[in-house]
């Protein structure tokens, strides 16, 4: 990363941009895709949810429609229905399948640091 000064006439604000080839092979490359994605998430959730469902590996794939709500009481019972009959292992959609898939099975994929101080400590 390297700073880039910007002056308002007043003070110097420092932005550190992101190396050169961050976005290169991100799944959003940009802020407008963001947007574009967050969008289609709050106006089309069904094709929304459908399309990033069709990226994962099921056990039991959905059935029937991806996603039913209701948040209106004067129209019934609240509730909330996503990807009903559904079965995955989603460990393996997010850590496994890219280890196996991108051949990084040399590589620390994830570091986990467990502070646990017993009863029986007194430090």
């Amino acid at each position: 990363m390297s700073p880039v000064s910007e002056s308002s006439g007043m003070e110097k604000e420092e932005i550190f941009l992101p190396p050169e080839g961050t976005f290169t092979d991100a799944h959003v490359p940009n802020f407008d895709a963001y947007q574009d994605l967050y969008k289609k998430s709050i106006e089309q959730p069904e094709e929304f949810w459908g399309e990033v469902a069709q990226e994962f590996f099921w056990r039991t794939p959905p059935s029937g429609q991806i996603l039913q709500y209701n948040f209106d009481i004067t129209k019934g019972s609240i509730y909330i229905r996503f990807m009903e009959g559904a079965r995955t292992n989603i460990c393996y959609n997010i850590l496994d399948r890219n280890v196996y898939e991108r051949n990084l099975g040399e590589k620390v994929a994830y570091y986990w640091y467990l502070f646990f101080q017993s009863p029986c400590d007194p430090s």
